[in-house]
């Protein structure tokens, strides 16, 4: 489920990627919420800063009430990069079941408390060695990997 908010050319371009997919749209988010079994928050990108504005903060909110299992994509929507979730206003308290990590963790995993993944083989052996990246080991051709709240593979 997508929230209708075509604002700029880029999402307009996947507004247009998620109708191919059919995935649905709505302007209910909170109805749509009570319909789902998980969600996927992936609403902005982890170079994400600024104000938080509507209809993002109540829909935050409702991920942050609901039972439903949410999953965030490299960074739950509102949390810092650097320093996690917010003390206060949208996000406060919002930690989502899980988090898919892409490419690498993020510092803000150390405040993180739920299944931590990590997803992709995007790292060559070079560039972990030149930035000091542990890479865990995948599995066979596995693209994901579960991590322990160490960063260790389990």
């Amino acid at each position: 489920m997508a929230i209708n908010q075509p604002f700029t050319i880029l999402s307009r371009r996947l507004s247009t990627q998620l109708k191919n997919l059919e995935i649905p749209f709505t302007d209910d988010f909170p109805s749509a919420l009570k319909e789902s079994h998980h969600v996927v928050d992936a609403i902005f990108g982890f170079s994400f800063s600024g104000e938080v504005r509507e209809p993002f903060p109540s829909v935050i909110q409702a991920l942050k009430n609901t039972s439903v299992p949410v999953t965030s994509v490299d960074a739950p929507s509102s949390w810092d990069i650097e320093d996690g979730p917010p003390s206060s206003g949208p996000g406060e308290g919002f930690e989502p079941s899980a988090l898919v990590s892409l490419t690498a963790p993020k510092p803000l995993v150390r405040h993180f408390k739920g299944r931590h993944f990590l997803g992709g083989r995007f790292v060559s052996p070079q560039i972990a060695r030149k930035y000091d990246l542990e890479v865990p080991e995948y599995d066979d051709v596995d693209q994901v990997v579960e991590l322990g709240p160490s960063g260790s593979k389990i």
